[in-house]
C-alpha cells in the first residue's frame, strides 16, 4: 500500500516538473530575443535611409559641383556659356566628356566678346567645326594640373599640339598671356582654370 502511494507521489511530482519546465521555456529569454530581432529588422532599413539622406544634406554645393564633369560644370556656370556653346558645336564634348583627367583653360564670356562681333557666329557654323575644335583643343591639356603643379617658366603641350608658357608672379598665374581669373575648380574628370582671353594660334583678323 505504502509503495503504491509513493509511486503516485513520484509520478505526480515528475509530471508537475515537466509542466513547469515547459512554461519556463515558452516565456524564456530566447523567445524574447526573437521578438526583439524582428523589431530591429523592421526599423533598420528606415534608419539606414535616414542616415543616407543626412549625408546627402551635409554636402555643400561646392562639393556637389566636384561630381560634375568639366563640360557639365561649364554648362551650369553662366559666365562660361559661350565656351559651353562652342564646345558642343565643335563635337569635342562627345569624346572628352567622360574621359580624362584633363586641364581646361576656359575663356570667360568676356573673353569671347573680345572677338569681332561676327567671329564666334562664323565659327559656330557646321562648315567651321574642325577649325573651332582646333582652337578649343589649344585650351585643353592632358592630365590634371592645378596651380601648385603649374611652375613658372614651364611649357605644356595642348591637345591641339600647341605649346603654352606658364608665368607665375605671387598669386597671379598667366598662361600664354591669358590671366587666370578663377583657378583649381575641381571636377570628376579634371580641373578648370577660367582665363580672361582666348589663346589663339592665329590672329583674330584671320578667324
Amino acid at each position: 500500500m505504502k509503495a503504491n502511494i509513493m509511486r503516485t507521489i513520484v509520478t505526480s511530482t515528475y509530471a508537475l516538473s515537466l509542466l513547469l519546465s515547459t512554461f519556463i521555456i515558452s516565456c524564456g529569454p530566447e523567445n524574447q530575443t526573437g521578438s526583439d530581432t524582428t523589431t530591429v529588422r523592421t526599423i533598420a532599413p528606415e534608419l539606414e535611409e535616414a542616415s543616407t539622406e543626412n549625408k546627402e544634406d551635409a554636402l555643400t554645393e561646392a562639393e556637389k559641383d566636384k561630381l560634375k564633369t568639366i563640360t557639365q560644370f561649364a554648362a551650369t556656370d553662366s559666365n562660361l556659356s559661350s565656351f559651353s556653346k562652342a564646345f558642343k558645336s565643335s563635337g569635342l564634348n562627345k569624346s572628352l566628356n567622360s574621359t580624362g583627367p584633363y586641364t581646361f583653360f576656359i575663356p570667360s564670356n568676356e573673353a569671347f566678346r573680345s572677338l569681332h562681333a561676327d567671329t564666334l557666329q562664323k565659327l559656330l557654323k557646321p562648315e567651321n567645326k574642325q577649325r573651332l575644335a582646333k582652337i578649343l583643343n589649344n585650351h585643353i591639356v592632358a592630365g590634371k594640373l592645378d596651380t601648385a603643379t603649374l611652375q613658372h617658366g614651364s611649357r605644356i603641350n595642348t591637345l591641339g599640339r600647341e605649346e603654352l608658357e606658364v608665368t607665375k608672379q605671387k598669386n597671379l598665374v598667366v598662361i600664354n598671356g591669358a590671366r587666370v581669373q578663377r583657378s583649381d575648380i575641381q571636377s570628376s574628370n579634371g580641373v578648370i582654370h577660367v582665363i580672361d582671353k582666348l589663346m589663339l594660334s592665329e590672329p583674330k583678323e584671320q578667324l
